[in-house]
């Protein structure tokens, strides 16, 4: 299962450029891809929860008036 907003979090928490304390949607983006990744077992709710991570990261990147497709 691809993560890439948990993967990034991740990064950015290595290389010290996040805290964990940020809550931003990033932060959102990755904390719905962990539960996709907790209810993988779930196929439907795993879904559910990695549409919600790509739909906060689209709309985001919309808002900032960035290309997103």
């Amino acid at each position: 299962m691809k993560t890439p907003a948990l993967d990034l979090w991740r990064k950015e928490l290595a290389a010290g450029t996040r805290k964990k304390t940020n809550n931003d949607t990033l932060w959102r983006a990755a904390c719905a891809e962990a539960a996709a990744l907790e209810f993988a077992s779930i196929p439907e709710l795993a879904a559910a929860y990695l549409d919600d991570a790509r739909r906060l990261i689209l709309d985001a990147v919309r808002r900032e008036g960035g290309v997103a497709a």
